[in-house]
């Protein structure tokens, strides 16, 4: 991990392996429930239909389930092949960057349940998140460049490809 000077082409790659993480959190981050919320009768008809999805009534301006169904699915192209390119990576790399993008340099701020009005904050820097990987510092920072530039590489081999 030695210090080099930065192109514009590596700047750009870079940069590009920064939106793929963030596209596949997207879709990490994402799930039915928030779909779900949007009417209770979504998982009132999950619980009726023991978690089987109902079929729609085909009446279109009454029953909303089927387009809230295909929504679920309904990632571009451009989400699936950052799920694609990130399942190319170890575990710990996939762990490392999904923290960096999501959680390092920010400071998340939580209410306190137990005192009414009371916020809690907390930082989380680089010990923050290597500890909650349960791994030293320049492990974290390894895996997080390691995974960057193989995603880096990936990319340049399908441009090559192409």
């Amino acid at each position: 991990m030695a210090m080099t000077e930065r192109t514009n082409e590596t700047k750009a790659a870079r940069q590009q392996a920064v939106m793929i993480v963030d596209m596949f959190l997207d879709v990490l981050l994402s799930n039915h429930s928030d779909i779900a919320r949007e009417s209770r009768s979504i998982i009132g008809a999950l619980v009726d239909f023991k978690g089987e999805i109902p079929r729609s009534s085909g009446f279109s301006g009454f029953c909303m389930l089927a387009s809230k169904v295909d929504r679920m699915n309904d990632w571009s192209g451009a989400h699936l092949m950052a799920c694609m390119v990130m399942r190319d990576l170890s575990d710990r790399q996939r762990e490392a960057l999904a923290y960096d993008r999501f959680y390092r340099g920010r400071t998340k701020v939580a209410i306190d349940p137990f005192v009414l009005g009371k916020s809690v904050e907390k930082y989380w820097g680089d010990d923050e998140c290597a500890d909650s990987l349960r791994c030293s510092v320049e492990a974290f920072q390894k895996r997080v460049y390691e995974g960057y530039s193989s995603i880096e590489s990936m990319m340049c081999r399908q441009l090559q490809a192409a």
